[in-house]
């Protein structure tokens, strides 16, 4: 298939990068809005404004503002469903699948040994627990996350690579093919990971174009810079002196299309690979499209970097909190916090209102004739204010008349249908959140089987259970992007790699070559070992996941 120009190749990048920005627009500014009201910051600037303290106008006094509590209310509920996370440590299983493809005959348990030794040992260097966590809290929040399987060169003088799971920090960063339709992302075609960077970062970190010849935005003025600008909008900005450059990560699918033959012998071979003179009947012929996924770097007017990706599937991995069914022209998604915002919204104003409330009841004044408190009215006055340990006041008048104490009057503050409200407004919470009484520890006091207790707390993690049902897909497909980097990454013949037993033991392997022949695992000592690993080119296999404990905790 003949490579497109860079001008066309370029062309077609930003396009779909629009196309991706335009189709998640309204969504990433819900989510925005969704991570805003998960930090407590719940009121709108236009409430926070009517609330504000007013100056004195004309014969008004000044007004005080108005109480505008915080309360982040939805973090107990949505950090239950996150721990849950956090302590089921989800692992990845790899079994072969009953069918091979092609030559390919069964694979040996040695190879299934080896896989999940590399994929087990992949999972711990590179931390991918913590960015699975990072996604599926955006994705609980808000409704997404994204986190990918990534490959890099070995330090020091190697050639050898190695696989391992990236976080990405700035989750809306992340843009995919909009017309996926898997819940993970597996079936996008295309999809972009990046940021805008200042100036001075771009300059040290890409000299050079892809072709080591001149980098056109390296080395231009603050005239051309702005020039870029015009020529990719969007891409090359300027606020004052400032310059910031977008650079985005671009993998994208490439098909090509080619012929099977099936032989007289049974085989089978690629069309174009048979001498000329060959011919095979049309019944035996039949098109197999073949894909391939690349990469490259880009900026909005150059590739700075590319090359193919060695597996073939995308290698961004989506995390979903809850997707809607399609009512209009969007693909919605949404977390925990959205559902429950209203609920939220409307407890914090009621605790507003009830602090404003009870802040504002006046306090009773006292009620006293002057000859009962003739000598002692500074501490009537202070009364009002500060506690006074003890008020005098006169039994007897001028006129001998007896006196009795003064009174205060009673002030009724009416709180109880502000407080029967903020109860109103928790029960909703609960509601729209799923979280219960029972997950967060509250449990009636006159159940006392710890059966009971126990069957109502799973009753209540029912209502977030889908959560986890999500994360575990995506884990599926993120083990079916190492599984089949593996060969590509690992593969060559003498490469020496360590893997981690079912034990969490750490094992050195090394892969045997063509032949077959090879040391096999190294044993403690330099001992030899029988055993022979290998990793099999175009193997199929299923991947399953189960949910278990860390292996010290079992």
């Amino acid at each position: 298939m003949p490579r497109q120009s860079t001008e066309e190749f370029l062309a077609l990048a930003k396009k779909r990068w629009q196309q991706a920005q335009d189709a998640q627009r309204e969504q990433n500014q819900r989510e925005i809005d969704d991570l805003r009201a998960y930090s407590g910051d719940t009121w709108s600037a236009d409430t926070l404004s009517a609330r504000a303290a007013q100056p004195s106008v004309g014969n008004l006094p000044p007004l005080p503002a108005r109480p505008s509590l915080k309360i982040p209310l939805l973090k107990e509920p949505i950090r239950q469903v996150l721990n849950a996370e956090r302590q089921s440590e989800l692992g990845l299983e790899i079994v072969p699948a009953d069918d091979f493809a092609g030559l390919i005959g069964p694979l040996d348990d040695t190879e299934i040994e080896l896989r999940e030794g590399l994929v087990r040992r992949i999972q711990r260097e590179s931390a991918a627990a913590d960015a699975r966590t990072w996604a599926f809290t955006r994705a609980v929040i808000a409704g997404r996350g994204y986190y990918g399987v990534m490959t890099r060169y070995l330090p020091g003088k190697t050639w050898d690579q190695e696989i391992y799971v990236h976080r990405y920090y700035n989750q809306a960063s992340v843009s995919l093919d909009p017309a996926h339709e898997a819940p993970d992302g597996s079936d996008a075609e295309w999809g972009f990971v990046g940021n805008d960077l200042p100036w001075d970062e771009y300059k040290p970190r890409w000299p050079h174009a892809v072709d080591g010849g001149r980098n056109r935005v390296t080395n231009a003025t603050l005239d051309e810079f702005r020039a870029l600008g015009d020529e990719a909008p969007g891409w090359f900005t300027t606020t004052g002196d400032v310059r910031m450059c977008r650079v985005v990560d671009y993998w994208y699918t490439v098909r090509e299309t080619r012929t099977l033959c099936r032989l007289p012998d049974g085989s089978s071979a690629w069309e174009d690979e048979l001498p000329k003179e060959f011919h095979i009947p049309n019944e035996d012929k039949r098109r197999v499209t073949d894909k391939q996924i690349k990469w490259a770097q880009i900026d909005g007017v150059q590739i700075l970097d590319e090359t193919d990706w060695p597996g073939p599937d995308l290698p961004i991995i989506k995390v979903l909190g809850e997707e809607l069914q399609p009512y209009d022209q969007e693909r919605r998604a949404e977390g925990m916090v959205r559902p429950a915002r209203d609920s939220n919204d409307g407890f914090n104003v009621m605790m507003s209102k009830w602090v404003e409330t009870v802040g504002l009841s006046p306090i009773p004044p006292w009620q006293a004739t002057p000859d009962q408190i003739e000598n002692f009215e500074p501490l009537y006055q202070q009364a009002n204010i500060r506690p006074v340990p003890i008020l005098y006041y006169n039994a007897i008048s001028d006129g001998g008349k007896p006196l009795g104490p003064p009174t205060r009057t009673p002030v009724d503050t009416p709180i109880q249908a502000i407080a029967a409200s903020v109860q109103l407004f928790r029960d909703l919470i609960q509601s729209t959140t799923g979280i219960h009484d029972p997950q967060l520890g509250k449990v009636d006091p006159s159940i006392k089987s710890g059966r009971a207790i126990k069957f109502l707390q799973e009753q209540s993690a029912h209502g977030t259970s889908n959560f986890l049902d999500n994360l575990k897909r995506s884990i599926r497909y993120e083990g079916q992007i190492i599984n089949n980097l593996l060969c590509a990454i690992y593969g060559t013949p003498g490469r020496i790699a360590r893997i981690l037993n079912a034990e969490g033991e750490a094992q050195t392997v090394q892969i045997s070559g063509p032949t077959g022949q090879s040391t096999g695992m190294m044993a403690p000592g330099g001992a030899q070992q029988q055993k022979q690993y290998t990793l099999t080119k175009d193997a199929n296999f299923n991947v399953i996941i189960k949910v278990t404990r860390a292996y010290d905790s079992r």
